[in-house]
Order: structure tokens, then sequence, then C-alpha cells
């Protein structure tokens, strides 16, 4: 069980890394599907449309055969492409209707959005019904700036809109916009009613998440108690267990308005885990937490961060959680402890030697390749591998090294200091040279990557290809990672 939840936990943060390609964007938020303005915008033509005549109700039986059932709409109102739905025929007294595919059954009049690709003979998308409410909502989106605090400032007010589809816009915007952007809406948040929803069982866990991270900006150091008894989850009802959800955006946000003192409880509640049996979850978020404080936070001193980031160097099992980013800040104080965890490692936790191998390939301290020497001299293939599996990951960014440091963002492994590659073996090479390269563009954005199949801008493109190359590392990073943990289990030692 404990082998398969630390898997579990190596591929979700492997996930995590593909989330890192929108860069600076909200910290803990993840859209749950394009916005209404990315498919708008991806689309070459986007109408509001009334259904005139549904599909036959014996062609929506799960046993029908034949094609798909499709409905008739009428064109109400032109969003996008007026001139292209014109030629099309879709407008004026002779108009057409529109057929597309329609797999549920609706009553006559009900309204929808369709967008429409390749012209002159649209092709149109699957039908999303839509408000009244929601069609004043969508014919505002064109007039909102492209991005800013501003263009934030509309969508906050649709935040747990009793309207589902657009509360569930309304969050996705923020999950895409930068980190920036969030914070210069603080003035025009409120903070009384995001605490409100934080502790509101009901809210998913991911707008949790997103209300925490706005708390974070605007709120105070009387809001931050009521997330530390929401962090303590003393004398929490069954019912409101589900407040706890989100974990890692509430630390973020208890230690943001309570500063570094904040710190020592979320040390003592998740990281300090002797004699305590603290859930491998919940130290993993506040590891995630951390990890924000340090690269996004200026209230709390890089130091202080890294201070609690070293006390899972005492959990020989989860030290290789905090390896890196300790390499990645240039802490290179505990290149003894790191010599230790390497030399004691058991078959419980021999998967630790390869993040201490790298971190001392990065240290540019004479102690660190003094140690890698001694080290190699106990498990010289554990040197070999995490050479083998640093040579992976530059491969798959080809020519990085000789990018200037701008057009690095976002890189696996940012902010490492080189250290010297160690050569790969014959076999190594054969196996490299079945990886297929991934080669990323310059200047790229941090849109989420849109639907494959409908058009999109060079821009966009370049949005998916980034974020191609970010899952391919990540995924061939966790199997080759899962398949060494699981043949060093199975030696003995």
């Amino acid at each position: 069980m404990r082998s398969t939840s630390r898997i579990t936990a190596f591929l979700l943060a492997a996930a995590l890394f593909v989330q890192a390609v929108r860069v600076e964007a909200c910290p803990f938020c993840s859209a749950v599907s394009l916005t209404f303005a990315q498919e708008i915008a991806q689309s070459q033509a986007a109408v509001i449309a009334r259904l005139i005549e549904g599909p036959p109700t014996a062609a929506l039986s799960p046993r029908a055969e034949g094609p798909l059932p499709k409905g008739k709409f009428a064109v109400v109102e032109v969003l996008k492409g007026s001139g292209l739905v014109e030629e099309a025929g879709l407008l004026g007294a002779d108009a057409k209707p529109i057929e597309t595919i329609l797999l549920e059954e609706k009553p006559a009049g009900s309204l929808f959005l369709l967008m429409g690709v390749e012209p002159p003979n649209l092709m149109w998308s699957s039908p999303i019904p839509v408000s009244d409410r929601a069609v004043e909502y969508l014919r505002k989106l064109g007039d909102l700036p492209e991005k800013g605090s501003d263009r934030l400032a509309f969508f906050q007010k649709h935040l747990e809109d009793a309207d589902e589809t657009l509360a569930r816009d309304a969050y996705d915007e923020f999950a895409v916009a930068p980190y920036d952007d969030v914070r210069g809406l603080e003035s025009r948040m409120d903070p009384t009613q995001l605490l409100a929803w934080i502790e509101n069982p009901k809210v998913q866990a991911n707008r949790r998440r997103l209300y925490a991270t706005m708390l974070g900006v605007c709120g105070t150091k009387a809001d931050a108690e009521r997330i530390a008894e929401i962090l303590k989850g003393e004398n929490l009802p069954p019912e409101k267990a589900d407040v706890r959800s989100g974990i890692d955006a509430l630390i973020a946000c208890y230690v943001t308005l309570r500063g570094a003192e904040g710190l020592d409880l979320v040390d003592r509640l998740f990281l300090d885990r002797k004699g305590r049996d603290v859930p491998f979850t919940e130290t993993y978020a506040a590891v995630m937490a951390l990890r924000f404080l340090g690269e996004e936070s200026e209230i709390v001193p890089r130091e202080r961060v890294l201070q609690s980031l070293r006390i899972l160097l005492d959990e020989p099992k989860l030290a290789d959680l905090v390896i890196a980013d300790l390499a990645r800040w240039e802490d290179w104080s505990v290149i003894d402890r790191l010599s230790e965890l390497f030399e004691k490692a058991d078959a419980d936790n021999i998967f630790v030697r390869e993040p201490v191998v790298n971190y001392l390939r990065a240290c540019p301290l004479p102690e660190a390749a003094a140690a890698i020497a001694k080290l190699e001299k106990i498990d010289p293939e554990a040197v070999r591998r995490a050479a083998t599996l640093a040579g992976f990951a530059g491969a798959l960014a080809p020519g990085a090294a000789a990018k200037p440091a701008a057009d690095s963002e976002g890189d696996p492994g940012e902010g490492l200091p080189p250290g010297p590659a160690a050569p790969a073996s014959p076999d190594d090479a054969s196996l490299a040279a079945r990886i297929a390269p991934v080669i990323g563009d310059d200047g790229l954005g941090e849109n989420e990557s849109p639907a494959a199949s409908q058009p999109a801008t060079t821009g966009q493109s370049a949005d998916r290809f980034r974020l191609f190359k970010w899952a391919a590392w990540a995924a061939i990073v966790a199997v080759v990672a899962v398949a060494a943990r699981s043949a060093f289990r199975s030696q003995p030692h």
C-alpha cells in the first residue's frame, strides 16, 4: 500500500510539472475546461441559436442504430464571424437551419451556443445549452480586456453563480490567469465572501483552492486564524470534513497572511512526523505550498522556507520530495546529511540515492565532488543512473543550454546550477536514442492547450507544442522512476 501511494504521488508530481507550463498562473488552480472566451477565439464563427427541431426520441435511445442524432437550429444572434455566417446562408428571411449533432432531448425554443470552423460550409460544434443570463454573459466577453485585473473583475462577479455554467467558466478564467492579475484585484475582492466559500463544505475543492489563493491576497490575520482552525481539523463534524480539501492552497493562504511565524504551525502539523501518523497527502500538500511560498511570495524569507523543507530530510522515505528544491534554491548546507542518507538507504528508500547524486552534481562546492567520489564506491550503479536520468531530461530539450535565461521559463530543473554529466553507457545511449526528441519553440505563450480539432493561431499551436513537450518529459521520467523503484525493491540489498 505504501509503495502504491508513493508511486501515485510521483505520477501526481509529474502531472503538476505539466501544469507548470502556465507561467505564473494561479498557483493552485487547474482549469476544468477551455473557457468560453478561449473556445470562441479558436472558432471562426460563433452564434446563439434556437432549437427549432430536436432529433426523434427513438434516435436518442442507447440501442438506436444508424447515424448520430441531429437537431436543427436557427441563428438568433452572431457573436463572431457574421460575414461567414451570412455567406453560409444562415441569416435573413430565407436562412437555412444549422444541423448538428444533439445527443439529448431539449424542448424547442431552447437556446444554445454553437461554434463553427472550416468556411464556407461551416462545420458546427456540439451545441452548448445557455440560459438568457448566459447569453448576456457571452455578449460581454468580446468587450473585456484581453488580460489583467480589470478582466478578472468581471468574472469575479460570477464565482459561485447560481448558473453553474457561468460559475464554472468564471473559475476557469481565474485558473488560467497570471497570478499577478489575481493580485491586482486585491482592492476589489471581498474577503468575507471568500472565507464563507472556503468554509462551505459543498464548494468544490478546486474552487476552494482559488478562494484560498484570493484570500491570501486580500485577507487579514483574523482570517488566518479561521484558516488555522481548518488546518488543525480539530472538532470538525463529519459533515464539515470536506472544508480541508484543497489543503495545499489553505496552507499557503495561512502562511501568506501570518507571515514567517505561520510556518511554525505548518511544521508541527504536516512536516514534523516523528511519532505521529501524518497522511502522506497532507505532507505533500505542505511541500507544494512551500514551493509556492519560496517562488511567488516575498512575505516569507526563502531561508525560512528552506528550514521547513529540511525537516523532511529526517524522514528517509520522504526526503526525495525536497532534495531537488534544496538544489534549485542553492541550499548547499546539507551535503553531509544527504551523503548519510545515501549511505544508509535500504530497500524501502533506495530511490533516494539518485536525487542525492543530482544534488551533489549541481553543487559547486569541492565537498560535493568529494562526496560523489565516495558514494560512487558504495553504489556506482546509482551514480550512473542519476547521470542517465539527467541526460534523458536534457535530450528532451536540445539546445536549452544555449538559450538565454529569458527563454528558459518553465524548463524542468530551472535554476539548478549545471553539474558535470557522467558519460552514459552504450545501453543507456541506445535507450536514449529510442526516445523521440521533443523540441520546443521560442517565445511560447501561457494559454491552455486548445482542442486539437479546432483551428488555432500560431501562438496557440506553440502552446500546444510546449504542453506536449512537458507531458512527454513528465511521462518518461515518471515511467523510468517507477520502473527503477520497482527494480530496486525486487533486488536484495
